[in-house]
C-alpha cells in the first residue's frame, strides 16, 4: 500500500485505500505519445515490454480522475464561444489519434480546435492538463520567462514530446497540423492558463527514432543514473527492478 495522507478521518482513509486497492492498470500494446518524451529511455523500455511496476498512489489516481473531469468541462466551456470550433472525436466517434511502426507506436490527443483569438484561422491540436498548484504556478513562471510559444518546451519535457510527436503524425489533407494549443487548469478547473507550441520537425523526428530504438532493442537501455535517489529515479515506478535487479 502506497502512503495514504492522514486527513484525521478513518472513513476517508479507508476510501482512499479502496481506491488504491481497486486500481486497474491499462496495458498498452504500443509505445504511446504520452511516454515518448520521458528523458529515461530505460523507463520507456520497461513499460513498453510490460515489466511489473509499483502501484500508483491513491492521490495520483484521484488526480487522474480530476484531470478527465477538467478536460470535459473545459471543452464544454470553450464551446460556449460561438467562434470556436472544437472537435474531440472524429467522424466515426473515435478519439483523434495515429499509429505507426505496424501499430507499435501510437498516440491520441484531446481534440482539434480552430478559432482561438490568437490565431483564428489556424487549426491546432488541443490538449488539456489539470495540475496541482505547484505545477500550475511553475507553468505561469515559465510562460512569463520564456514567452507563450516556448512555455511548453521549458515547462514539461514529457508534454512537449507528446505535443511534437502528435503534430508530426496528425495530418489534414496530407499536411501536418503544425500548431498545438494547450490549456492548463488547477483546483478543479477553477483557474486557467494556456500556451501555444509550433511544430519542430527535427525534434519530432528525433523522438520517432528514439521510439524505434526502444521498440527494436531486446535489452533495456542504460540507466539514466546509477544513483537510486537521483531525481528521475526517486519516484519511478520501475525503480526497484531497474536498480535492484
Amino acid at each position: 500500500m502506497v502512503s495514504i495522507p492522514d486527513y484525521g478521518d478513518p472513513t476517508l482513509t479507508a476510501m482512499l485505500e479502496a481506491v488504491e486497492k481497486n486500481q486497474k492498470r491499462q496495458d498498452r500494446n504500443y509505445l504511446g505519445a504520452s511516454l515518448i518524451g520521458e528523458p529515461c529511455s530505460r523507463k520507456i523500455w520497461y513499460q513498453y515490454n510490460k515489466y511489473e511496476q509499483a502501484p500508483s498512489s491513491a492521490i495520483g489516481l484521484v488526480a487522474a480522475e480530476s484531470g478527465h473531469y477538467a478536460e470535459d468541462v473545459t471543452a464544454s466551456r470553450l464551446r460556449l464561444l460561438p467562434f470556436i470550433e472544437l472537435h474531440t472525436h472524429d467522424e466515426s466517434g473515435n478519439q483523434y489519434g495515429w499509429a505507426s511502426a505496424d501499430g507499435k507506436m501510437a498516440g491520441h490527443y484531446d481534440g482539434l480546435i480552430r478559432g482561438i483569438i490568437q490565431a483564428p484561422k489556424a487549426i491546432h491540436i488541443w490538449e488539456h492538463k489539470d495540475k496541482d498548484h505547484k505545477k500550475f504556478s511553475d507553468f505561469q513562471n515559465k510562460k512569463a520567462k520564456f514567452g507563450d510559444k516556448n512555455t511548453l518546451k521549458n515547462w514539461d519535457e514529457v508534454y512537449y514530446g507528446q505535443a511534437q510527436i502528435n503534430m508530426h503524425h496528425a495530418k489534414i489533407d496530407g499536411k501536418n497540423i503544425d500548431r498545438h494549443y494547450m490549456t492548463v487548469s488547477y483546483a478543479g478547473a477553477r483557474k486557467y492558463d494556456s500556451c501555444r507550441t509550433y511544430y519542430d520537425p527535427v525534434y519530432a523526428e528525433m523522438l520517432v527514432n528514439k521510439g524505434y530504438s526502444i521498440i527494436e532493442n531486446p535489452s533495456p537501455p542504460r540507466r539514466v543514473s546509477e544513483q537510486k535517489d537521483f531525481f528521475l529515479c526517486r519516484f519511478c515506478n520501475f525503480k526497484e527492478i531497474c536498480h535492484g535487479g
